[in-house]
């Protein structure tokens, strides 16, 4: 891969993404401004006045645990590792971050104090003491060590296995700096910190013959009780006084115990919990999220408060309290994120975005004002500027491999793994046209020719897992097969059709690409390379066209007799896809390496890089005012960059 001398790394404008799986993973900053969560390997701090963003890149895999520190200084992160390596931790300067934020500047740098790395596997908890002094992580079940750090030096003060069994959630104490507790399968330990000797002394609670997994936990203002949320729906009291650290000869007489449990429980757990303190009665209310998407109140004897009840779409995740106290962020497993009133009580859908694979986007033509992404389940409609979603189709259990747009824009054509191609409206979203059993194993690929659609009949052309690619002729009261070609040997991962329709070009899993007569339903050409071909596209000349596939090659063939005219590398894995540019002088490619490229065409060199992907790239495409890149991946995240 060779770069060219004035390469630059691409500028990310905006990041359409949540990765509602992370516990507690949507919170409030300490001054109620800004809102942060994580995507994939980076760390979203959004303003939630102006709709500004910044991005912490650095980790090496998926963020798996956040928080900040009360005075508003420092940002801790921990990820997920592959095999048997460290999981880092990082400790980011929180304010230079809103800087960056709120001056236009998504992507600078300056944000990393600390890379801490001690943990095996994963960082499953991390949380700062009340006076920011230290940072506590929890290692996750390979590891399940609890480490407290020094956040101004960066060095271990302390450390312990967290439990006999695995530890989920860890969090200070409101008011302390040298206590904290942790709770996990079947246990709560209380922590008692010394910083001086090096130490740090567990106490379990007392259960008698309760035995629950609790997979979190919050504590009142007055660190008196510690309520926690339990894989079986109940919330438990627990008192979480003990005694400080004693000679080893001294019996302890007081240690934490549990004190109530709730007899109502949330259906699929409780998965997030919150306390919040009543002004009235001084008494500190329990916020309880539910698999079953349930928000609750709880006072604090542990009933509900039937006033106090909500649902949300998907398992509740997340709740970050506002500082001001007149409202909560919800987050869901299904990446929603949900703004609720304390009084109204009625939540407010704030961000939505894909929770799965994004397997193709696309402008419709002429018209960067919108795009449209394909995923599992459902199909979305964007507006560029604002990034918000417009229109959501949904078709239950079912995933979409590939979606286009007749000339017109009056129709979304998608291609779906039950092997049907389905047609909608774009304006509401409704059903147009079903082609049913257009693939027997899944229609894998597809395009519209360039007819007038205004007019009908127009063509769609389609590929399958069955290796078959089909013609097929849409008119205004049926649609029928014109031609069904069976040349290729393995699934087809793209179709592309010219600028007239009379030819068409199938790229296949079996390494072969076909030229097609679209008319008569004849192959006019075929290009072979040893390589699992993922994407083909037309020079906007014709006369070349240009792949790539899993042998990190992006390839020109010579349209006239399909001739191999150069190779170049693609980076550092598989290429996945590719867009190119109306004139034909600049293409954009997508890769396995989690990178965006952008190629002058003609000298093979590469223009620019885009990083900040933590998944595959599936798809990439070009706005046609050349103002952005948009390209989506396999951590569900959308990533809009600007153009050179």
């Amino acid at each position: 891969m060779a770069l060219a001398d004035d390469c630059q790394s691409l500028n990310l404008e905006s990041l359409i993404g949540f990765n509602g799986e992370v516990p507690n993973g949507l919170q409030y900053t300490s001054c109620g401004g800004y809102v942060l969560y994580p995507l994939g390997s980076i760390v979203v701090l959004r303003n939630i006045a102006t709709g500004k963003q910044a991005f912490l890149e650095g980790h090496t895999g998926d963020v798996s645990c956040i928080a900040s520190s009360k005075d508003n200084v420092y940002l801790a992160s921990g990820q997920n590792s592959f095999g048997a390596t460290k999981a880092d931790v990082m400790v980011w300067d929180l304010k230079q971050t809103m800087k960056n934020c709120d001056e236009g500047n998504p992507s600078a740098g300056g944000c990393l104090i600390h890379r801490l790395n001690q943990h095996l596997g994963k960082v499953q908890s991390v949380d700062f003491s009340c006076d920011s002094q230290f940072l506590l992580t929890l290692g996750g079940q390979d590891d399940n060590d609890i480490v407290v750090w020094d956040v101004e030096k960066g060095y271990g003060i302390c450390g312990s296995p967290a439990a006999k069994d695995s530890a989920l959630c860890a969090k200070w104490l409101n008011n302390r700096n040298d206590r904290l507790v942790t709770a996990g399968n079947y246990h709560l330990r209380v922590w008692q910190v010394d910083v001086n000797a090096p130490k740090i002394h567990a106490m379990d609670a007392k259960m008698g013959s309760m035995q629950r997994v609790m997979q979190c936990v919050a504590i009142t203002n007055d660190d008196v009780h510690a309520y926690c949320g339990t894989k079986t729906g109940e919330v438990l009291k627990f008192r979480i006084d003990r005694d400080d650290i004693q000679s080893f000869n001294d019996p302890d007489r007081v240690r934490p115990t549990l004190e109530d449990y709730s007899r109502e429980r949330f259906s699929k757990g409780v998965k997030s919990i919150a306390c919040v303190l009543n002004p009235a009665t001084g008494n500190s209310n329990v916020l309880a999220g539910g698999g079953d998407g349930t928000v609750q109140f709880l006072n604090p004897l542990l009933n509900s408060i039937s006033k106090y009840r909500t649902k949300v779409t998907g398992s509740v995740t997340s709740l970050s309290i506002s500082p001001s106290g007149i409202g909560f962020y919800a987050g869901t497993n299904l990446s929603q994120r949900y703004y609720v009133d304390m009084k109204a009580f009625e939540p407010e859908l704030r961000g939505t975005c894909h929770n799965a694979q994004i397997n193709d986007v696309k402008f419709p033509r002429n018209c960067s004002d919108l795009f449209i992404t394909a995923s599992s389940q459902d199909i979305r409609v964007w507006n560029t500027r604002l990034r918000q979603e417009l229109l959501r189709i949904q078709v239950p259990n079912l995933t979409c491999h590939s979606i286009d747009l007749t000339p017109s824009g009056s129709t979304i054509v998608s291609a779906w793994s039950d092997g049907k191609i389905r047609a909608f409206y774009p304006e509401s979203g409704k059903l147009k046209f079903i082609i049913g059993e257009a693939h027997t194993e899944g229609c894998t690929a597809l395009c519209v020719c360039n007819d007038d659609d205004t007019s009908p009949p127009w063509r769609i052309v389609s590929g399958g897992g069955d290796g078959r690619v089909r013609i097929w002729k849409v008119t205004n009261s049926h649609q029928s097969m014109l031609h069904s070609m069976k040349e290729h040997r393995g699934l087809v991962t793209s179709v592309v059709c010219n600028s007239t329709g009379v030819q068409a070009v199938s790229a296949s899993a079996d390494g072969s690409c076909i030229v097609w007569d679209t008319e008569k339903g004849l192959r006019i050409n075929a290009m072979f390379e040893p390589t699992i071909f993922r994407h083909v596209l037309f020079h906007p000349d014709e006369s070349q066209y240009l792949t790539c596939g899993s042998n990190f090659k992006i390839s020109y063939w010579d349209s006239y007799d399909g001739s191999a005219i150069r190779v170049i590398d693609g980076g550092e894995a598989e290429m996945t896809s590719l867009d190119i540019t109306a004139s034909g002088d600049k293409f954009v490619s997508g890769s396995g390496d989690k990178t965006v490229k952008l190629w002058s065409y003609d000298d093979g060199l590469v223009l620019g890089i885009g990083e900040g992907h933590s998944g595959a790239i599936q798809k990439v495409a070009i706005s046609p005012d050349l103002s952005c890149i948009v390209s989506v991946g396999s951590e569900g995240g959308i990533f809009v960059w600007s153009m050179p």
